[in-house]
């Protein structure tokens, strides 16, 4: 019977799948070492996203032959590695979009309404914050987004339509796709940034993304401008972010990600005010959930039975070196 190891616990559903056709063992921890003492028996492996599969882990896996995301990063796996030993990469680029996009549009309307804000004055007994005026309305305003894939245009759809936002979007990968649609596609980041009253991030953890949000792009952005980042934590300058936000250059800011997860106890944006925090948890509603267990298992259960897996993040390199 082959042998899978799961990273951290998936949703029963997902487990429930595995059962009976696989031996299942689950790591205690999330450590290297713990991973490293592990996979040395194990066929495949379905991974969260606090766990990281690097080359020292693979190279301590002769069995190994298939990896199986349970979301669409895998900037937690050294992709080279794994290909090198001709090991399937799979991850589920679409299974949370919908979950990352009503969580980023969910982060835009509490800062517009200064919800977190009200509800402390509220509990406070300063009934008073009623007048202090420093909701907005959203209509009309321009949301800037940087990419425009699966989740960005997503978003870009929702508060277009149902919400009556302007889009100005960065992405000279995709552009052409929008031809006729009604937003305004900008060449540079700088343009977007100046322009937007709120800006999100919707890009991978690639080493062309990593930093690509400046100090002069944040400092660039309206007083009154909003930064709101649910894609990964590394695309930002947080030091550069966290002074705006303590000058209050800009409006405030959402954050689902950040440069080190979980933050540490001194990290400064605990104790901002005008900046909302959640876990790196806008993928991880009820519904997606259970999508990204029972899709990452279906993925292992594929390859086993025979099947290609439906997204195999590394398909050409290994098709490029006789792998499939």
């Amino acid at each position: 019977m082959k042998k899978v190891l799961l990273s951290e616990e998936i949703h029963p559903e997902g487990r429930k799948l595995l059962e009976g056709k696989f031996e299942i063992v689950t790591a205690p921890d999330t450590s290297q070492q713990t991973l490293i003492s592990m996979v040395k028996d194990v066929d495949a492996i379905i991974l969260r996203t606090r766990s990281k599969i690097t080359r020292e882990v693979i190279e301590n896996a002769p069995h190994l032959k298939i990896i199986s995301r349970t979301g669409a990063g895998v900037d937690n796996i050294d992709v080279n590695a794994a290909t090198e030993k001709g090991i399937l990469v799979c991850n589920l680029p679409a299974v949370n979009n919908l979950s990352v996009a009503e969580h980023t549009i969910a982060m835009i309307l509490n800062l517009a309404k200064q919800l977190s804000l009200m509800d402390k004055a509220v509990r406070s007994g300063n009934w008073g914050a009623r007048n202090s005026n420093i909701s907005v309305e959203i209509e009309g305003k321009v949301l800037g987004i940087v990419g425009m894939g699966n989740i960005g245009s997503l978003v870009a759809k929702k508060c277009h339509d149902g919400l009556g936002m302007k889009i100005v979007a960065y992405d000279p990968y995709v552009k052409e796709k929008f031809r006729g649609y009604d937003y305004k596609f900008v060449d540079t980041l700088e343009e977007l940034f100046k322009e937007s009253d709120f800006v999100t991030l919707h890009c991978p953890d690639i080493p062309e993304t990593r930093g690509m949000i400046t100090r002069e792009l944040i400092y660039s952005m309206k007083h009154t401008a909003y930064l709101i980042n649910t894609a990964r934590g590394t695309v930002i300058d947080e030091q550069a972010l966290i002074e705006a936000l303590k000058e209050k250059r800009i409006a405030g800011a959402g954050l689902d990600v950040f440069q080190q997860e979980p933050p540490s106890s001194d990290n400064e944006l605990l104790r901002l005010e005008n900046v909302i925090l959640s876990p790196h948890s806008a993928a991880l509603t009820k519904e997606a959930t259970v999508r990204m267990a029972v899709e990452a298992v279906q993925a292992v259960i594929d390859y086993f039975e025979g099947r290609q897996p439906k997204y195999i993040y590394n398909y050409k390199c290994l098709k490029e070196n006789g792998y499939i």
